[in-house]
């Protein structure tokens, strides 16, 4: 999977990767509205070939997110299969936050779903405080459904049907 946007590149994560994302899931304040715990390296790696493979089976996975300007990844962001259904997601370094960046490739990893992937429906989850997220999911065309419980916290949930 390739697309490009103003400012960014966004494709398969592969092993090259790996310590960019060990870098990003080692940091306890990306990992905040996710689970609230930081990834070893070998997590990292695992988390890879997990998308690596879905990539494989189901055509879709978490993808990189790159500079446009010199190619280095700045987060990643895309689906994964849940037991709640398509997962939409996304992560990005801190260096990134702020600048409309996740906005700009959520955008774009979801017309992405919708139109090539041909997804029906696509979730988005947010931990309540997380307002900033939750807003980016709002732009992004996704509306609210409910609040629920995964992996035992409470969350908003939000889907796009398409």
């Amino acid at each position: 999977m390739y697309l490009e946007t103003e400012r960014l590149v966004i494709n398969n994560l592969s092993l090259n990767d790996l310590q960019f994302l060990a870098d990003l899931d080692s940091d306890p304040v990306v990992r905040k509205f996710i689970d609230g715990k930081v990834k070893t390296f070998d997590e990292t790696r695992q988390y890879i070939s997990e998308n690596i493979d879905s990539y494989l089976q189901l055509g879709f996975g978490r993808y990189a997110v790159r500079s446009k300007e010199d190619l280095n990844p700045i987060g990643i962001c895309g689906f994964l299969m849940e037991n709640y259904g398509v997962d939409f997601g996304y992560r990005f370094s801190q260096s990134a936050w702020g600048r409309g960046i996740a906005k700009e490739a959520a955008n774009s990893v979801i017309k992405y779903g919708c139109d090539q992937l041909k997804l029906k429906k696509i979730i988005g989850i947010v931990l309540p405080d997380n307002i900033a997220s939750e807003k980016i999911l709002i732009s992004s065309g996704f509306t609210f459904v409910s609040m629920d419980e995964v992996w035992g916290k409470t969350i908003k949930k939000y889907e796009i049907k398409n």
